[in-house]
């Protein structure tokens, strides 16, 4: 027994160790990253810096004249469109360049300036920042200026340019740095705000990212339009996103990694490659995400939903669910107006049929008095007459509203007999 729980507390362990590096927040979407705080638009053409230290992450949605590239760096282009030319319906007034720059002063509470294979689309902005069992690197040959944290963090181990730093000699450094191109700012308490201490999760519930949260500053956070309706803005996110959420209230008793099994198996049932996930705790709180890997379809609410079915009701979860995609949503009053107006269109053509076309005479060909075939009238103001042959006034030509009745004819001849036998 000892030995399992031994090998499930390394496990825990082993699942939140990662190595997160610090890179300026270098995302083109950001209005603070260029010369005049905003972002260009159609008619201005991006000027990049001779030299880009960072790789410069261009979103979907960009519109601009055009770019005067950098001789040294790296552009990126995320999954998306960019359009380079003037848009006539762009309200754009300003004409020129626009200057970028790299953003060289920035917080630790920054989700975007920290990169870490463990992220995916579905983690936190709140867990995008060091947690207490990562590795945090600073790599060299970066100019930067870094505010560190209000609120003291636990990291496992500090590198700076490849030289490792615990908590005492990390003190030291920012003391007495002497790299300018590197600085540290201390918070407003005179502190270092981190601690370098080796420690694991000792729950089988897990544990959060760190014991003291920050508030994480959103307003460096780019947000894309969500692609669905309804989108839902999980715990920890700056961003309203599309997929599926699920959070509720654990104790001591909770299995995480069981519970981390459970979401494996249900996500590998949709379509591994298609969705991901990610399960966090925030206090008493566990949350779990999953979204589409690529383009929101619908399928990670689908996920969360079945995932939530299999728990039975053992945690009082709030689960939240994105709508269908916008590229699909209105469906079903599309197909509505479409079968409206095919309704309409058939019932206009029926009754321009019965009522308003006129006679079409087809003469047949080869008599000499031919004979013409008329459509029948669907409606008609005449009167039929029913009359007597006899009482007929002969015209020399033939009444078109006569009707010879072979009723009336059987009851004549009757009548002629019945009067030979009286007469008789």
């Amino acid at each position: 027994m000892t030995l399992q729980i031994f090998i499930h507390l390394i496990t825990v362990s082993i699942a939140l160790c990662s190595k997160v590096s610090f890179i300026p927040n270098a995302s083109f979407n950001l209005p603070q990253n260029f010369k005049d705080g905003r972002l260009p638009c159609s008619k201005q053409t991006v000027v990049f810096p001779n030299t880009v230290a960072a790789s410069v992450i261009i979103e979907s949605g960009v519109s601009v004249s055009g770019f005067i590239l950098p001789e040294d760096g790296d552009l990126i282009i995320d999954d998306g469109i960019i359009e380079l030319g003037e848009k006539y319906d762009d309200n754009c007034t300003v004409n020129g360049k626009a200057f970028y720059f790299e953003k060289s002063i920035t917080s630790w509470n920054e989700p975007d300036v920290w990169i870490s294979s463990k992220f995916n689309k579905a983690t936190p902005d709140a867990e995008r920042i060091p947690c207490y069992d990562d590795v945090v690197e600073f790599p060299a040959n970066t100019t930067f200026i870094l505010f560190l944290p209000e609120k003291t963090q636990y990291v496992r181990d500090i590198v700076i340019s490849g030289k490792k730093y615990d908590t005492v000699t990390l003190r030291n450094y920012i003391n007495n740095q002497a790299d300018q191109n590197q600085r540290f700012v201390v918070n407003t308490h005179q502190d270092v705000g981190i601690s370098v201490k080796y420690s694991t999760c000792r729950s089988p519930s897990g544990c959060p990212c760190q014991t003291e949260t920050l508030e994480i500053d959103c307003s460096t956070k780019f947000c894309p339009e969500p692609s669905c309706v309804d989108p839902v803005q999980p715990i920890g996110h700056c961003c309203k996103i599309c997929g599926g959420v699920m959070a509720f209230d654990v104790d001591k008793s909770f299995d995480f990694i069981k519970f981390q099994e459970t979401v494996e198996s249900v996500v590998k049932s949709y379509g591994k490659d298609d969705l991901v996930y990610h399960i966090g705790r925030f206090g008493n709180q566990v949350q779990l995400v999953v979204v589409d890997k690529g383009d929101y379809t619908g399928l990670s609410a689908e996920a969360v939903n079945t995932i939530d079915y299999g728990m039975e009701k053992r945690f009082a979860a709030l689960t939240r669910y994105s709508g269908s995609p916008i590229s699909k949503s209105g469906y079903g009053g599309k197909i509505f107006i479409s079968m409206f107006f095919l309704v309409v269109s058939v019932l206009g053509i029926i009754y321009l049929y019965f009522y308003k076309m006129p006679q079409f005479h087809f003469p047949m060909f080869g008599r000499s008095d031919p004979r013409i075939f008329t459509r029948f009238n669907r409606r008609t103001e005449s009167v039929v007459s029913l009359a007597r042959k006899d009482s007929i006034t002969p015209t020399g030509a033939s009444s078109s509203t006569a009707f010879r009745n072979p009723l009336y004819d059987s009851i004549k001849s009757r009548s002629r007999v019945e009067e030979s036998i009286a007469e008789n």
